[in-house]
């Protein structure tokens, strides 16, 4: 959603947010709080394996995962290095481009240029698709292009689940995918190749764009560019709805997903358990671009026994599900997501304020209510 008071092509840079990151102190801090709970409570305990929740998208602004310190972890920069350059063979553009063109913090200029210049001169990134990225979103808006955003996207998040999947080797959790990070998880978990999953993004994010610049009642092309950029930014921030499907022809046949995961078609759409290759042709067809929208959470029942967290930067809107709460973390850096696994992940039992307002009722509690600490005078902060 636009800033007031500023022009449409100022609006992006001028809307500026704190960037809250996880802290180890947090980590610590939320760590003790369930440790203690669980002490007054000692007979309460779950077998349930700790959730990841995968947002749609994982970022909101450009270059969020620069600025996050992806490009910093080793092991995932390999992969994200890779999947970029296998991307731009397929589209004819830069995703690093793309993701870092209308950076609006200056701040990580130098970095971004010293990436850039470190990659061309290696062969891992092409000038030709540098240069087509460059004329193809070159205005601010163009960032909101939605095959675009589901291409890049794509590149970082399967990474990130790649990179979640090895360092959890000796942690049981399980990944709770909501809407169009399904093509994200099945390429984490080898149903369909990459290559593939750029393609189907391409095809159903351009369908996307052609129906949202259709509805556009405004004439100039540069009107319909920012109809575009205020839809998608007004649908991602919970403003407004929009319901478009995927075509049965742009979806690829999956196989089985080498590990079970829970899907959500939107984040208020009931989980299911996706283990077989039937499983994932389904939901495929079910990815809608509501899938963006903050909304409410509905979580397996299953699932409500575990602890979670949620793998999204913290100025994406849906990062908001994850505060205020013992049971939900913030999984936005490398640093954060190694705190989650060694210190949190394991812990995974129900705690004792939850048990509380169950018996209290009937039936299960809304997920708003849910996991809440009713503690006079004291909040609690964190990740």
């Amino acid at each position: 959603m636009l800033v007031g008071g500023h022009k449409p092509e100022q609006a992006w840079k001028a809307r500026t947010y704190p960037v809250p990151k996880p802290t180890r102190s947090g980590f610590r801090w939320k760590a003790s709080l369930l440790r203690t709970l669980r002490f007054w409570n000692r007979s309460v305990s779950s077998s349930q394996p700790a959730v990841i929740m995968v947002p749609a998208l994982y970022n909101l602004m450009p270059a969020e995962s620069v600025a996050l310190g992806w490009l910093n972890e080793i092991e995932a920069l390999g992969t994200i290095r890779q999947r970029m350059a296998s991307a731009a063979r397929i589209t004819g553009w830069d995703v690093f481009t793309f993701h870092t063109l209308h950076n609006a913090d200056r701040f990580f200029d130098t970095t971004i240029g010293a990436v850039q210049e470190t990659w061309m001169k290696e062969g891992n990134l092409s000038t030709a698709a540098v240069q087509e990225a460059k004329r193809r979103f070159g205005k601010a808006c163009d960032y909101h292009r939605i095959h675009a955003r589901l291409v890049e996207n794509l590149v970082f998040q399967s990474s990130l689940l790649d990179w979640v999947g090895h360092h959890a080797a000796d942690v049981t959790f399980r990944f709770h995918v909501i809407g169009t990070s399904l093509l994200s998880a099945l390429v984490s978990s080898g149903s369909i190749t990459f290559d593939t999953a750029v393609e189907c993004a391409t095809k159903i994010g351009s369908r996307w764009d052609d129906s949202l610049r259709a509805s556009s009642s405004t004439r100039t092309e540069d009107e319909i560019d920012w109809s575009e950029f205020q839809q998608v930014r007004q649908l991602m921030e919970g403003h407004s709805t929009i319901s478009l499907n995927v075509e049965p022809e742009d979806l690829p046949v999956p196989k089985a997903p080498g590990r079970p995961f829970w899907y959500s078609a939107t984040v208020i759409s009931q989980p299911m358990l996706i283990t077989t290759a039937e499983d994932a042709a389904n939901a495929l067809a079910t990815m809608n671009l509501a899938s963006w929208s903050y909304a409410p959470l509905k979580v397996a029942p299953e699932a409500r026994k575990s602890l979670r967290g949620w793998l999204i930067s913290p100025l994406h809107p849906m990062a908001r599900l994850s505060r205020w709460s013992v049971s939900n973390f913030l999984l936005a850096t490398p640093d954060s997501v190694t705190l989650f696994l060694e210190q949190i992940a394991a812990f995974g039992w129900r705690p004792a304020v939850e048990m509380t307002a169950m018996t209290a009722k009937t039936e299960e509690p809304e997920e708003d209510v849910q996991n809440r600490l009713r503690l006079s005078r004291m909040k609690v902060t964190g990740p």
